[in-house]
């Protein structure tokens, strides 16, 4: 079909211009009343989401090398197309009993603030508009630790975690002799 001819004829160029702004504007109104796309998944018996807009990819686990004196949170090391990627895996931060990668976990790789690592997951749920309404989450504290990463928790029960103040946790951090940083 040759759509040249709906360019010549500035009645019909009218009509499809006003069809598309108001289509734009539904896509608009949209977004503000749905919320921001986030990435749900499964870890242990819980359930997190992360902003979309922040998750570069999703891949099986796969192998990875375990990194002696490094923070219980930190998994391990993968070959991610060439480039040596860390793996989190926020059990212990969340101070829950860590345990081995299950069968088919994913592997979210994250950005944020330039600093890009992989998220265990034992499985990727779906990905959807956040809720609007957040409750706080049951505790901005776990034992002695601050969670301020922590943003709430949606009517489903689903924690959304925010990726940039999760990566600035201190307990991250690895000083040059290879002990946790407190």
């Amino acid at each position: 079909m040759d759509l040249r001819h709906l360019r010549d004829d500035p009645a019909t160029w009218r009509v499809l211009e006003a069809r598309a702004l108001v289509l734009a504007q539904e896509k608009a109104a949209d977004a503000e009343t749905l919320g921001e796309e986030i990435l749900t998944f499964q870890l242990g018996p819980d359930r997190y989401a992360v902003a979309a807009r922040m998750v570069q990819a999703v891949q099986p686990l796969g192998r990875y090398t375990p990194l002696p004196g490094t923070p219980a949170c930190v998994l391990g090391l993968v070959n991610l197309r060439g480039r040596l990627l860390t793996v989190l895996d926020l059990r212990p931060l969340l101070e829950q009993v860590a345990s081995p990668p299950q069968a088919g976990a994913a592997l979210l790789v994250v950005q944020a603030h330039g600093i890009e690592v992989g998220l265990l997951a034992d499985q990727v749920i779906d990905v959807r508009h956040a809720q609007r309404d957040l409750s706080p989450a049951l505790s901005g504290t776990v034992g002695q630790s601050s969670l301020n990463w922590l943003r709430g928790i949606d009517q489903d029960l689903m924690v959304l975690l925010d990726l940039e103040l999760l990566l600035a946790d201190p307990r991250l951090a690895i000083s040059d002799t290879g002990t946790r940083e407190l």
